[in-house]
């Protein structure tokens, strides 16, 4: 299964980030209201997603596929998120910050594309998703001590976390029978 940004293929074994334009219900004809949200997904986690929804291979991930999903501002992560266009000046205005921020926010992302990144010190943006993060890497390599430790030893952090745990376990050990077949 491949993934594609931008008419590109992404291999299976990359990850990738979504960032969708959401139009919001106060959107007027004089004014149209929207918010620019971010995801990272991760290759694992959206291959899972894929199979589970039963979503064809040329499927593209969206923003809920994303482990990590944010609604980007006028100040970056948070505050100030609606945006507003209601003519060309304010259009060309709201279009030039827009590009900006998703360049500050693609330039702290990008690195959690990295597997090594993510099973080495994740990026701080990822907070309470930290784990899951390193779960799913973990995980793309079937069941092991390592990932057992992660999910059912070490406190997580998050409302979802036992869903979380069982989705990453699921895979994981899916993934080890899967490779097991394939191997004979």
């Amino acid at each position: 299964m491949a993934m594609r940004a931008g008419g590109k293929a992404i291999p299976p074994s990359s990850s990738a980030t979504a960032q969708v334009f959401q139009t919001s219900d106060y959107s007027s004809r004089a004014e149209k209201v929207f918010y620019v949200n971010v995801a990272l997904v991760l290759a694992p986690k959206w291959e899972r997603d894929r199979l589970l929804y039963r979503l064809p291979e040329s499927a593209r991930p969206r923003e809920m596929h994303g482990l990590w999903r944010r609604r980007i501002g006028f100040s970056g992560f948070s505050g100030g998120d609606q945006w507003r266009v209601s003519d060309e000046a304010s259009a060309a205005e709201v279009s030039a910050l827009i590009r900006r921020r998703l360049d500050e926010t693609l330039r702290v992302v990008l690195p959690a594309l990295d597997r090594d990144v993510l099973l080495g010190e994740p990026p701080d943006f990822l907070s309470y998703a930290a784990w899951m993060a390193r779960g799913w890497v973990l995980a793309e390599r079937g069941p092991s001590e390592e990932l057992e430790r992660l999910l059912f030893s070490e406190p997580t952090t998050g409302e979802f976390s036992s869903v979380a745990r069982k989705a990453i376990w699921e895979w994981a050990t899916t993934r080890g029978s899967r490779d097991r077949e394939g191997a004979r």
